[in-house]
């Protein structure tokens, strides 16, 4: 069983964006971060490198995109990307993916994760402004 209803999604967007972000998929540029409560979350690294943060709620589709064109227009190829990713993946396998990473993180002292999140602030700068409260 699908988790999107493909052809809606067709019908929501231009062809040749839905057909670029088929293709997309296919070629392995989504990850399927997870599903949590029906909401899919993927990055999707785009056709210049630079990586996006799609969220998309099951079965309607009703979500976002962190690229320019989902800001101007509302749809995007990386929407459509993450749509035939999850409908092709092992959703069982994504539904679980989060659970390890919080029972993985679980095990690690304080000292440990302040260390981690130090780190992750260090290297990427939207964990900075968010643990900052920006």
């Amino acid at each position: 069983m699908s988790l999107f209803d493909q052809e809606s999604w067709r019908e929501r967007m231009d062809e040749r964006w839905f057909d670029t972000g088929a293709a997309m998929a296919e070629a392995g540029a989504v990850d399927l971060v997870s599903i949590e409560d029906e909401k899919v979350t993927a990055h999707v690294t785009g056709s210049v490198g630079d990586l996006y943060v799609v969220e998309l709620r099951a079965p309607a589709g009703e979500g976002s995109c962190t690229c320019p064109g989902f800001e101007k227009f509302g749809a995007c190829k990386h929407q459509a990307a993450v749509v035939t990713a999850a409908n092709a993946a092992d959703l069982t396998k994504v539904r679980e993916r989060m659970a390890k990473l919080r029972d993985g993180l679980a095990l690690d002292s304080k000292d440990a994760l302040v260390e981690r999140l130090a780190e992750l602030a260090r290297l990427q700068p939207a964990v900075l402004a968010s643990l900052e409260g920006r």
